[in-house]
């Protein structure tokens, strides 16, 4: 039996969670390259982070079902292994079908990671160090995707993306070895539970339908295709029956009935929608700047490196303030930074300088510091210490599905608002209108003529159409943040005391 565990183990739990995190984005800037390389194209480049956080969503509930029957530390021990044979075989990848079959089945085999790193660490922790270790938690989830997508980009442009995959196998081994070594035997006491198998599989094929027709609608062609309708038919069915068995079963997989608290489901709503406008944020910039601006993947990570440089920085002046004041101050000062970085976005086009995408995002970088911290409070502070298990998996299923659906439903307007712009600005340009026979004219000055002339023309509108396509995308996430904002002023009329820090630290919980 462990008695003292030591700084090397908590060091090594934090190194899991990094790297579960990490691989979430990894292929961000990556994926362009993946995509060009297995025979996919830029239009479904973006599949390789939704399809992963898809099976990250569906893994994630057996962490707590799977820990008593097998053992904590061994059924960490047994995800990683699987999580670095997933990470090899993506690696080995020779189409890029059987690439997201791959990222699909590492998403789900890294679910139950944070469930079982949240038992560790409950049981492993000592009480005046709780509220250290939450924090660091908290930076890890609100810092690491950006790491990731700046990491995996580097390796894909100055070495090969199939490096990025293999980096990762021998590191994610040795960490299971080390954790088995050090903590065998040990088994934190963790509840025994029944395993809901019925609505376990009605969770998964409803997840996975809907899921399934949100990420490749677009492909697809949404409605017309009598496939999609099928997935979206049983997949609602499911996902009805899933939620109505759940809320009769002794044992649920989801306890849907912490939702019946106004404040735990407010604090729910802010996450869906803050990670995915985080996602959205990282992926659209990260495209736009690759493939339209001509910025490389270096240039496109120094960018967003400076969300993660101006958040960290605040995190260490501010951290332990954030844990003593209202939790609306910091959420509020959150939704004020993102509204304003996002709306200072709209005005972007294909000339934008390299100083004008960096304030902005360091103003970014400010609201990415602010937003977790007073959500976590809202979310586990709701109910006592019994129901922390399950607000961890809510919490959890909620991210995971908010950034690989939600990043995707951005992309998805982007790419139709493309088609929008380009045919209202292209529908003024004839052979004969004024503008067309300018441009004309002063293409034949650099002897670019007929045919050329014809695509060069198309090129220019498609850079306009792609940057107005994007000033609506942050046009819309302004005004969410804004929704945000008028749904928090009304919290004034709450008299909940979760706002209000009390003497024990949330986080510690």
């Amino acid at each position: 039996m462990l008695t003292k565990p030591t700084n090397s183990i908590f060091v090594a739990l934090f190194a899991v969670l990094f790297f579960t995190i990490f691989s979430f984005t990894l292929t961000i800037m990556g994926s362009l390259y993946i995509a060009g390389d297995l025979g996919g194209s830029n239009d479904i480049a973006i599949y390789t982070v939704c399809f992963y956080g898809l099976g990250n969503a569906i893994g994630i509930p057996l962490g707590r079902s799977l820990a008593h029957r097998v053992g904590t530390v061994k059924l960490l021990y047994i995800s990683l292994h699987l999580f670095a044979l997933c990470s090899l075989l993506c690696g080995l990848a020779t189409s890029f079908p059987l690439f997201l079959l791959f990222r699909f089945i590492q998403g789900f085999v890294a679910g139950p990671i944070y469930a079982l790193n949240n038992q560790l660490f409950a049981g492993l922790v000592p009480a005046e160090k709780k509220s250290l270790f939450g924090t660091i938690s908290l930076a890890l989830f609100s810092t690491v995707p950006i790491l990731g997508a700046c990491w995996g980009g580097w390796i894909a442009y100055d070495f090969h993306w199939r490096f990025a995959f293999f980096g990762n196998v021998l590191f994610v081994m040795f960490l299971a070895e080390y954790i088995r070594i050090k903590l065998n035997n040990y088994q934190p006491p963790i509840e025994a539970r029944e395993f809901d198998g019925i609505g376990y599989f009605f969770y998964a094929v409803g997840i996975f339908c809907v899921g399934f027709v949100i990420i490749t609608g677009q492909e697809f062609d949404w409605f017309r295709s009598h496939m999609l309708i099928a997935f979206l038919l049983v997949g609602t069915v499911c996902t009805l029956f899933f939620i109505q068995w759940s809320l009769y079963h002794p044992y649920p997989l989801i306890d849907f009935t912490l939702f019946k608290k106004p404040l735990f489901t407010y604090g729910i709503v802010n996450l869906a929608c803050l990670f995915s406008a985080y996602f959205g944020i990282v992926v659209l910039l990260a495209f736009w700047l690759s493939l339209y601006v001509n910025y490389t993947p270096i240039w496109v990570g120094t960018l967003l490196g400076v969300m993660v440089v101006a958040g960290g920085v605040q995190s260490l002046l501010i951290g332990r303030w954030l844990a003593r004041v209202d939790a609306r101050i910091p959420l509020a000062l959150a939704l004020i930074c993102l509204t304003i970085s996002c709306f200072h976005t709209t005005i972007f086009n294909e000339y934008i300088d390299f100083e004008r995408i960096a304030l902005s995002r360091i103003i970014a970088g400010f609201g990415l510091v602010f937003f977790l911290p007073p959500i976590f409070r809202l979310c586990f502070h709701s109910y006592s210490e019994e129901h922390t298990i399950a607000v961890v998996e809510i919490f959890q299923v909620v991210r995971a599905l908010a950034c690989s659906l939600g990043v995707i439903s951005y992309i998805t307007l982007w790419q139709r608002r493309q088609a929008f712009y380009h045919d209202r600005l292209g529908g003024t340009l004839t052979a004969f209108s004024e503008k067309t026979q300018t441009f004309f004219k002063e293409a034949s000055f650099f002897h670019i003529k007929g045919r050329a002339a014809d695509l060069q023309l198309n090129n220019i509108l498609d850079r306009q159409a792609i940057s107005l396509a994007l000033d609506d995308c942050f046009f819309l996430m302004g005004w969410i943040m804004i929704g945000l904002l008028l749904l928090l002023t009304s919290t004034i009329f709450w008299h909940e005391p979760t706002f209000i820090p009390e003497r024990n630290n949330v986080v510690g919980k």
